[in-house]
């Protein structure tokens, strides 16, 4: 059974069971107050007419000039008294009983009784039916005192009209009961469709996610619980959605890098195969020629070696647990400086650099291989005889290091992609240089590390300025320029 089913028929039966009490409780309390009322009026009859029959014995005791009636005089002045009494629509029978039960006078319809009195000192009240079909009638039974004698006067009032009209007016109660059940029936099907529609759109929608159409959003505006669930079915596909689209770059990336690695590592073993077989074959080589094989198969493994050091580096940043030490930037920068001065030799490049006391909380070895692969990259791009910079200032809590050189540049459109594994703005000119494209792949991967920020400024012609940005420990002493 659907749920919309299960408000529907539970709400239906709650509203019937509330309606059908109320009529009942309302016709109970209607049928109550009218049969009391029409309790208290035959009760007033019996007095009038019990005042009637004292009225006859006391005319008869003045007529007879006694003080009081014998009881064969008492009942048939009663008798006759009764005898002049008319029966009407209203009243339907009288009866008198004497104090042995037995009947004096009994006019009463056919099937009627008198009522049995639990109380002889109390008028007694009984709805009985008569021999005819719907007829019905009051009973009163009340007791009465003429001249030494005790009496009951018994009369029957007919109220089988109002019986009647009681009877219709339930009728009416079930049936208006009825008709207001099945009209609420309609309203209450149409009211729980309407507002239980957010649930087939919420349904839809999951199938559709389900069905792999992340994009797919619910728009329903109201303020109830099912805008809210409505509201949290859509954060859930936003989030499949980027957890789907990430799971994919990752995919895509994974199988660039893949099949980047192949070429790249391809290239060098390629040429180290080839001289080698040069080497191998029987025939003369001369000396010459073979230190030039040789030096070609050297350069090339040496490349191969830095490769697989590199990934090895990259792949130890995200897997490792890293140790972060408050460090004093200079002198960091000093030992890269240091390390670089060969083969800033080799070109005549100058490197000059400023650094405050500054202290950054920093894996050393890593952010030593930070430094050094982007003043490395910074030498590659610089013509020979040029200057490279690097600077570095605290700027409220961060650090901010400056790395720049007066090189090539790069060209707009390649600087967002400078960072993606394998990448090379000059291929050819990287490979001759001994370069993998994992150097800022690996940067980029040690700057998040240490909860920093790198940023790239280019124009072609002018060089590249790099800005790295990491949260500030404290001021330390001393201050190295190089």
């Amino acid at each position: 059974m659907k749920l919309w089913q299960k408000i529907f028929l539970s709400t239906l039966a709650l509203m019937v069971s509330i309606t059908a009490l109320s009529s009942v409780l309302l016709l109970r309390s209607t049928r109550d107050a009218l049969w009391q009322r029409e309790q208290q009026r035959a009760i007033t009859q019996q007095q009038y007419m019990a005042g009637i029959l004292k009225a006859g014995i006391l005319n008869q005791r003045l007529r007879l000039g006694v003080v009081l009636l014998q009881e064969d005089q008492t009942r048939e002045t009663a008798i006759q008294t009764l005898e002049q009494q008319a029966t009407d629509d209203y009243l339907a029978g009288l009866m008198l009983l004497d104090q042995e039960e037995k009947a004096v006078w009994n006019q009463l319809p056919a099937g009627v009784v008198p009522p049995t009195a639990e109380d002889d000192s109390l008028t007694q009240c009984q709805l009985q039916a008569g021999d005819t079909a719907g007829e019905w009638y009051l009973v009163c039974s009340m007791p009465l005192t003429l001249e030494s004698g005790e009496y009951r006067l018994v009369a029957a009032y007919s109220v089988g009209d109002l019986q009647r009209d009681l009877n219709l007016q339930a009728l009416r109660s079930v049936g208006l009961s009825l008709g207001i059940s099945l009209l609420a029936a309609v309203l209450l099907l149409l009211l729980v469709r309407r507002l239980l529609r957010p649930l087939g759109a919420l349904r839809e929608n999951a199938r559709s996610i389900a069905g792999g159409n992340y994009d797919q959003r619910l728009d329903i505006r109201s303020q109830d619980e099912l805008a809210d669930l409505a509201q949290d079915m859509n954060a859930l596909a936003q989030a499949v959605q980027e957890r789907v689209e990430q799971l994919e770059q990752v995919a895509e990336e994974r199988r660039v890098f893949v099949g980047n690695l192949a070429h790249e590592m391809k290239t060098p073993l390629t040429s180290i195969m080839g001289y080698a077989d040069l080497l191998y074959l029987p025939k003369t080589v001369s000396d010459p020629q073979r230190v030039e094989y040789s030096g070609i198969i050297l350069e090339e493994a040496k490349r191969l070696r830095s490769l697989s050091a590199k990934l090895l580096e990259l792949l130890t940043v995200g897997s490792v647990n890293l140790t972060f030490e408050p460090t004093p930037l200079d002198q960091v920068v000093g030992e890269v400086a240091v390390s670089l001065e060969p083969l800033l030799a080799q070109t005549q490049l100058t490197l000059s650099c400023s650094c405050p006391p500054l202290s950054i909380a920093m894996d050393r070895e890593l952010f030593k291989s930070l430094l050094y692969n982007l003043l490395d990259n910074a030498r590659k791009a610089s013509p020979t005889g040029g200057r490279l910079s690097f600077t570095a200032q605290a700027e409220g809590e961060k650090a901010v290091l400056k790395i720049r050189d007066w090189g090539q540049g790069i060209p707009p459109e390649e600087l967002e992609k400078i960072c993606q594994p394998f990448y090379m703005v000059d291929k050819s000119r990287s490979r001759k240089a001994g370069g993998a494209g994992l150097g800022l792949a690996l940067c980029q991967a040690i700057v998040v590390a240490h909860q920093g920020t790198m940023e790239f400024w280019s124009q072609e012609g002018e060089g590249t300025q790099v800005t790295l940005t990491f949260p500030l420990c404290q001021e330390v002493d001393g201050h190295e320029d190089v």
